[in-house]
Parts: C-alpha cells; sequence; structure tokens
C-alpha cells in the first residue's frame, strides 16, 4: 500500500512538472509576443508625442506671424517702431529668429538685423529661390512654408510667408506684401525630447517629400540611421507634410527568452517538488489555505483601485491611536486631500482615464510619506494621509507643500498631458479632535478653506473655521427668506465705448439690503447662496428686476436700453433657464436683443459640451452672449471659435497692473487681436485710472468698464444724467 501511494504521488508529480513545463513555456511565449506588442505601442506613442510637440511648437511660433499680420493691418501699413512690435511678439510666441516685413514683396523690416543685413531690399518674388512657396502663399492668400534650407551664415532653416491683404476704397483686395517668421531647425528640436532619446537608445529622422525632385529627403538626423523596424508619424505643416521616423535598437529579447525557459525549468522542478510535499504534508496545505483565507479577508481594509488603505481601515488606526495617545502622548496629524476640478477631468476624458488619474496621484502620494505613515483614499477624488510621530507643525507644512507639488506635476493620460492640483486640510492630532468624526469633520472645514485661498494650497484647522462655518450655515437659513421678504436691490454700473465715450449699456449687480448686517456685497453671501441653492432663485429675481429697470429707464429716456445681467454656474446649469428666461421676456414686454447675460469662463468649462448646447439655444432667443473674467479659466481661442459668443470681459487682474506690468500689456494686446480675429467685442474691467483707460483705448479695446466711468449706483441714481470722466474733461451723457 505503501508503495501505491510513492507510485501515485510520483505520478501526481511528474503531471505536474510537465504541465507547469508546458504552461511555462507558452506563457513566455505570449510574453515574448506581449513584450513585442507593448514595445510597438510604447513607439508610437513616443513618435506621436514628439511629432506633435514639433507640430504644436512650430504652429506656436508660426502664429507670430498673423499677430505681426494683424498689427499690420490694425495700423494701416504703419508701425511705428518695428523693432518693439517684433520683440514684443518674438517674447510672446517663442521659438522664432527673426521677424520680417516685405511690403510688395521686398524684404523693408528685419528684426534682429544684425547678421541679416543684406537681406534688405531682398526681393522675394523675383530673386529668391523659395519664390515659388511665396507665390503659393499670394494665390491661396494662406501662410505657407520654405524649407528646411540652409543658410549663408550658416545652420538649417524654415521659413513661413503669410500674405497681407488690404481692401481698396471700390472693396476690392490687394496684396500688400508678406509678414515672415524665420526658425532655426535645431531650436524646433529643441522644444522635443529627441536629444535625450537618443541618449537612451533610440533613432529618429526627419524627412519630407522634395518639392523640385518629389523624392524623400532627410534634414534631421540622428547619428545611427533608423532600423527596418521603425515607426512614421506624419506631420502637418503649411503647405507640406514631415514625417517623424524612429527606432530602436532591442536586444532584450533573446535574453528573455533564454532566461524564460530556464525560469520555467526551475519553475517546474519547483511545483514537482511542492507537489510531492504538499502530498506528504497536507496538514500544511489547510494552513497554507488557512493563510490565504486570512489575506482576503485583509483586502477588505484595502482599495480596489489604488491599492491604498481605504476609510475601514484609516478609521482603525485613528481609533487606534486615540486610545494609546495618553498612554504615549505622541503627536500626528490628518491631512485631507480633495482633488481640484477633477469632475472637468472625468467630463472631457472619461472615467476610464479619471481612475488612471486617482492611480498615479494614489503612486505619487505613497512616494512622499514615510513607511510609518497611512495614506488611505477616503472616496471619489478625496485622499486622506495620517503623519505618525509628528515632531512640529513646520514639518507637516514641509510634507503638504510636498504632496502639493508631487500632485500638480504633468499627467500623461491618453496621448494626451495635463496638470491636476490639490487641496489639502490638515488637524493635528489630539489637540484638534479627541473621536474620529470630528477629526473628519474639521479637516474637511480646513480643506474648504484652502480651496477658498485659490485652490492648490494647504490650511491649518482652527476654531476660526468652525466659527466661519456656523456663520455660512445661518446665512443659508437667512437667505431662505431675503427674497420673500423683498432684501434684494440692484445695483447699476455702466460699460462705456472707449471710442466714442459714450455709455453703452448697464450691468445689473446684486445688493443684498440684510435686516441687521446692512448693506452686503455680493462676495459676501454668493457662495452661501451657491451652497444652499438659493442662488437660482435668486438669479431669476434679479434678471427680473433688471428688466423692470430697463423698462423704467427706457420709458423716462425715450429709447430702449441695453442690460446685463450675470448667471451663476447653478443657474446656468438649470434645466428650466431657457424657459424661466423666456417666459420673463414676454411677461415683462422686453425684447431679448436688449438683454446680455454674462457666464463666468469657469462655469463653461465645468461641462463645456452642455455648456455650448445651452449657449446655442441662448443665442437663438437673440440674447448677447458675453464671458466673464477672460484670462483666468482653461478655456483657449481654439474652444471659442465654435461658441456661439459676441464678448470677452477682459479679468480686472490684467487691467489693474496694465500700466506697469509689460507682460499684462502684451497679454491684454494678444487677448484683443485675438478676439478681434474671431469676430467678439472686447470689454475691459476694473478701469480705475486715467492711465489704464489710456493705455486700453490705444491696445484697441472696444469697451471699458470701472470706477473711472462711474461707480455702481442704484436705480434712482442711474435714472439721472451720468457723468463720466474721459481725458481730463468732463463728459455728461443722458442714460
Amino acid at each position: 500500500m505503501n508503495v501505491g501511494k510513492i507510485t501515485h504521488r510520483r505520478i501526481i508529480c511528474v503531471v505536474t512538472f510537465s504541465l507547469v513545463l508546458f504552461v511555462g513555456s507558452y506563457w513566455t511565449q505570449m510574453a515574448k509576443v506581449m513584450i513585442a506588442n507593448e514595445q510597438r505601442l510604447l513607439m508610437n506613442e513616443i513618435v506621436s508625442a514628439e511629432a506633435s510637440a514639433i507640430e504644436r511648437r512650430l504652429a506656436q511660433s508660426l502664429a507670430a506671424t498673423y499677430i505681426v499680420a494683424q498689427g499690420v493691418r490694425h495700423n494701416r501699413a504703419n508701425i511705428e517702431s518695428f523693432d518693439r512690435y517684433a520683440q514684443e511678439v518674438i517674447d510672446m510666441s517663442g521659438g522664432i529668429s527673426n521677424l520680417q516685413l516685405a511690403p510688395g514683396g521686398i524684404i523693408e523690416e528685419i528684426y534682429p538685423l544684425a547678421g541679416n543685413e543684406k537681406a534688405i531690399g531682398h526681393n522675394i518674388l523675383q530673386d529668391d529661390n523659395r519664390r515659388q512657396e511665396a507665390k503659393l502663399a499670394i494665390k491661396e492668400r494662406r501662410l505657407t512654408l520654405a524649407g528646411p534650407f540652409e543658410l549663408m551664415q550658416g545652420g538649417v532653416a524654415i521659413i513661413g510667408r503669410n500674405p497681407i491683404f488690404f481692401t481698396d476704397p471700390n472693396g476690392h483686395d490687394f496684396f500688400w506684401g508678406f509678414a515672415s517668421a524665420l526658425i532655426y531647425l535645431d531650436k524646433l528640436l529643441s522644444s522635443t525630447e529627441l536629444t535625450e532619446l537618443e541618449a537612451k537608445g533610440y533613432q529618429y529622422q526627419l524627412s519630407r517629400i522634395q518639392p523640385e525632385t518629389r523624392q524623400r529627403e532627410i534634414f534631421a538626423r540622428s547619428k545611427l540611421a533608423v532600423t527596418d523596424q521603425s515607426y512614421a508619424m506624419a506631420i502637418k505643416v503649411p503647405n507640406s507634410t514631415w514625417q517623424l521616423t524612429m527606432s530602436r535598437n532591442n536586444v532584450e529579447f533573446f535574453w528573455f527568452s533564454l532566461s524564460g525557459y530556464i525560469a520555467t525549468g526551475l519553475f517546474a522542478l519547483l511545483f514537482g517538488w511542492m507537489a510531492n510535499y504538499v502530498l506528504k504534508q497536507p496538514e500544511k496545505l489547510q494552513a497554507t489555505v488557512q493563510q490565504k483565507t486570512t489575506e482576503l479577508k485583509a483586502l477588505a481594509f484595502y482599495d480596489h483601485l489604488t491599492g491604498l488603505a481605504n476609510r475601514r481601515l484609516l478609521t482603525e488606526q485613528l481609533n487606534h491611536y486615540f486610545l494609546t495617545t495618553v498612554r504615549y502622548q505622541q503627536s500626528a496629524a490628518f491631512l485631507f486631500l480633495d482633488l481640484d476640478d477633477f469632475k472637468r477631468i472625468n467630463d472631457s476624458l472619461g472615467h476610464q482615464a479619471g481612475d488612471e488619474l486617482l492611480k498615479i496621484i494614489a503612486q505619487r502620494l505613497t512616494q512622499v510619506c514615510r513607511d510609518s505613515d497611512i495614506v488611505a483614499r477616503l472616496g471619489g477624488d478625496e485622499f486622506g494621509v495620517l503623519l505618525l510621530n509628528i515632531q512640529s507643525v513646520r514639518d507637516v507644512s514641509s510634507i503638504a507643500q510636498k504632496l502639493l507639488s508631487a500632485v500638480e506635476q504633468p499627467v500623461f493620460i491618453a496621448n494626451k498631458s495635463f496638470t491636476v492640483t490639490t487641496s489639502v486640510g490638515i488637524t493635528m492630532l489630539p489637540s484638534d479632535g479627541d473621536n474620529v468624526d470630528t477629526l473628519m469633520s474639521h479637516a474637511d472645514l480646513a480643506m474648504y478653506a484652502a480651496k477658498k485661498k485659490g485652490k492648490h494650497n494647504y490650511s491649518f484647522y482652527d476654531e476660526s473655521l468652525q466659527i466661519e462655518a456656523q456663520t455660512q450655515f445661518r446665512l443659508e437659513q437667512q437667505l431662505s427668506n431675503a427674497v420673500e421678504n423683498d432684501e434684494f436691490i440692484l445695483h447699476f454700473q455702466s460699460i462705456v465705448d472707449l471710442n466714442t465715450q459714450q455709455v453703452l449699456m448697464h450691468e445689473a449687480l446684486i445688493r443684498w439690503q440684510h435686516p441687521t448686517d446692512g448693506l452686503l456685497r455680493p462676495d459676501q453671501f454668493i457662495d452661501a447662496a451657491e451652497q444652499s441653492g438659493k442662488i437660482i432663485e435668486i438669479g431669476y429675481w434679479g434678471l427680473r428686476q433688471a428688466c423692470i429697470a430697463l423698462k423704467g429707464i427706457s420709458a423716462e429716456h425715450g429709447c430702449y436700453q441695453r442690460i446685463a445681467v450675470n448667471l451663476s454656474p447653478r443657474q446656468f446649469s438649470d434645466p428650466a433657464l431657457l424657459d424661466t428666461i423666456t417666459d420673463i421676456l414676454l411677461e415683462e414686454g422686453i425684447e431679448a436683443s436688449v438683454l446680455e447675460v454674462e457666464i463666468t469662463e469657469s462655469t463653461i468649462m465645468n461641462n463645456i459640451n452642455e455648456a455650448e448646447q445651452t449657449l446655442l439655444k441662448l443665442k437663438e432667443l437673440g440674447v448677447t452672449i458675453a464671458i466673464d473674467d477672460f484670462g483666468t479659466g482653461y478655456s483657449s481661442f481654439t474652444l471659442l471659435k465654435k461658441l456661439p459668443v459676441d464678448k470677452l470681459k477682459i479679468d480686472r487682474s490684467f487691467t489693474k497692473s496694465i500700466a506697469t506690468g509689460i507682460t499684462d500689456r502684451a497679454i491684454v494686446k494678444s487677448l484683443i487681436v485675438m478676439a478681434h480675429a474671431l469676430q467678439l467685442k472686447v470689454v475691459a474691467e476694473g478701469i480705475e485710472t486715467h492711465e489704464q483707460q489710456h493705455i486700453i483705448t490705444q491696445l484697441g479695446c472696444d469697451y471699458g468698464q470701472g470706477y473711472f466711468f462711474s461707480q455702481p449706483c442704484s436705480f434712482e441714481q442711474l435714472t439721472n444724467d451720468v457723468t463720466i470722466n474721459t481725458d481730463k474733461n468732463v463728459v455728461t451723457e443722458q442714460v
């Protein structure tokens, strides 16, 4: 009978060895295929990323020709100081070696001139070897790209020529000349990681189809030639297509295969021995099963997505801390982290990308903290960090700053790079709470205080936050009766045409005549209204009162005026928004064309697809649409191009320093130029001084608003004459 057991055990061991050997060999082969596929995907991602970097940098640099062309048209071909203007454009665009103006095709202006003196007077359309590209630009009325080509002064460069057309008095367009930008190829390639990748064993080449010979021409390459197993990506450039080709020598496959088969044999022997060992000792197998069962139970304490501790485990650790803190007198800190604007990423990239982001953030938080600390995912985009054995508040601040820095590093998901930030609330143990619920509540208050600072910040809990929260709660309760008790009033501020100094329209601004606290400005109650949801009711009240005021003003002065009202984020996403606006306009007898609604840039970016549909429907009603506080959010002119917007209101933060800040002035100028290119009117907010008014007018802004023209006033004051200060003169305008 013992012989039978031995024979049975040997048969099982041989079968186990053979099965493991087969499975291991199959796995090794499949792993080779998977690695090859991963290498192919990696190469495709790298080539795509580098091609995008070249295409993006080239487009950014060539955009300078549009700005120069717009400046020529705006100044009717009379730019007073081309050198200064060109320097501002080069600083703004980047990557440009020089800018040129060629009226009639003859180069008259070059900046910088040093080293390019011989080019002055050069006729691009007659003497230039690349005149075909220049003629093509005139023919098709678009930017064309010449090169790459070697320069006489050395180096390889490309040049973009943007034709400039004017319209004569008869309405006919005529060619005026070129705005050109010269870009050195090595500068263009420096915006990529090709040099670093070459050092890591990658090869690359950049080529195009030569226009004359129709043969492929390689104009940039690595020291080593690209191998046969290469990956290519097309780069769209004006009037041509470049191709980036990359490869990498990979000698690891042979060693991987050999080591895989050797490991398979060893594992097969090991499993055969283990089968024999297990069959001989069934009690050890039972103990192993029990151990695995215990490990599975332990999984209940960890987050399945990130692998971090979950809320349950963190709660147990905190409870344990509270039980032992008196005995050991140890200080600790709890940090509550909430990602800023995480919903925006989920909505724009999808939940799968959002999950990938959460895993990346979890890894970064773990790398910052010590092994003795506990990093947990509390749910959604919320994380908690328990720092044990903390020596001082300064140490906590240092770790909090490291966490902020780690989170804000660029994230690459789905071939896209973006940046996220987090807000951190900090509580100290045991001073800020003697139980888990209190501690969590206080950390939550501190986190929201960090968000109020502007996000991407941290804040420690103190009792003032609790008082502030109680005040906020009391304010929300009082708001419930404020509309019914008729406690809100409207003030109005003029928007002025900067060219004619005429009052164009008025913006309605809500105020709360609090029964005990007096007149409250919006920044003192709007947050509470948003939190409680009362902002929707208050917003519609303000819209109706603005329409009533508009009727009163128009009746007194015998003509229809225009008025602007603000839509809050909640009001903008209200399903009844369009119906309510329509009903109010009909009931008050107001034409939609005299109503303008202002939506902040961040409101649109919360859900760009839904925002676009809502704006289209508002536009169908005949309402004018303005984007408020532009320049402070995430939107771009590419995005605005497809939105039905009429005006941009440049945020007061730019206007405030426009008189002293060269950078802000350049930004405002570029915003105005790009907005006008999109046929949008521009309003500058926060104009408070004559100097600001003068500069913003010189930059070509259409309208202005601020204390320089008028302060917000009541309806009674609005029906009187409005005095506007302009350039040391006093001009009185009827509303």
